[in-house]
């Protein structure tokens, strides 16, 4: 075949190949903007140099507690108001209270009494000794100080009223006061009665012939001295005498006058 028939039919062959390649695809798929997406891949396409990033831990959750408040030094309530006293007992002086409401700051024990506090006093100075009973005590008692047992107290001297006793109506003395003598005038002897208090007295006169006059009585308002006289009459030498006997409330003889006859 002559050379230039077989560049013409390879020129022919050329270029039907060329125009195959330009038809259209009916398959194909119709993108809306392939730049854009094309761009948006190539932002999003690692980059060939990869970057160095720090290692960052995640931050860590801390849970804080909620915070209970403790008192720095123990303090104690009651229940039922509750006295406090000199000593863990009551042979001791109630000195305070402590009432419904109220706190106390404790700031001793007695590990032999475990029933009570030693606190300090809401109603004077010092401290004073709560009973445990009806207390309720918050904080740290394990280093309370120990507080020794104060000694008894002395117990004291109840005052022993002085009965005054009211006395026994009685007459307390007589005293003789003697007149004349032997003979016409007679002998007169004067009795001066004296009591303790108000009442009534019965007395008789004896004489010392054996005689007696009948019995009589004396009132008196108040205590003190009251008389009565009595005249004996007589000639008969010798010694005479006359008395006064009280029968109430003494029942007994006071005193005696006497005078002589010749």
């Amino acid at each position: 075949m002559p050379r230039k028939i077989l560049t013409f039919i390879t020129s022919i062959f050329l270029v039907a190949a060329l125009s195959a390649c330009n038809l259209p695809n009916e398959d194909a798929q119709v993108t809306g903007t392939p730049d854009v997406a094309l761009t948006i891949t190539a932002i999003s396409a690692p980059s060939s140099t990869p970057s160095t990033l720090p290692n960052t831990a995640p931050p860590t959750l801390t849970f804080t507690p909620e915070f209970t408040s403790t008192p720095s030094v123990p303090q104690v309530t009651v229940s039922t108001n509750t006295n406090c006293r000199t000593g863990p007992g009551t042979q001791y002086d109630l000195i305070d209270a402590l009432l419904v409401g109220q706190t106390a700051e404790v700031v001793g024990k007695n590990s032999g009494v475990p029933n009570y506090w030693v606190i300090k006093r809401l109603n004077g100075s010092g401290t004073c000794w709560l009973w445990g009973q009806y207390a309720t005590v918050t904080g740290n008692t394990a280093n309370l100080t120990e507080f020794p047992v104060p000694p008894t107290p002395t117990p004291k001297a109840t005052n022993t009223p002085t009965v005054t006793s009211t006395p026994v109506f009685a007459v307390t003395s007589v005293n003789f006061i003697n007149s004349g003598g032997c003979g016409g005038g007679g002998f007169t002897a004067t009795a001066n009665i004296t009591t303790n208090g108000p009442g009534t007295i019965t007395y008789t006169w004896k004489f010392s012939d054996g005689a007696s006059v009948p019995n009589e009585t004396m009132v008196f308002a108040s205590a003190g001295t009251q008389s009565d006289s009595y005249t004996w009459t007589t000639t008969a030498s010798g010694t005479h005498w006359i008395d006064i006997f009280i029968i109430t409330p003494n029942n007994q003889q006071f005193g005696r006058a006497s005078f002589t006859c010749p």
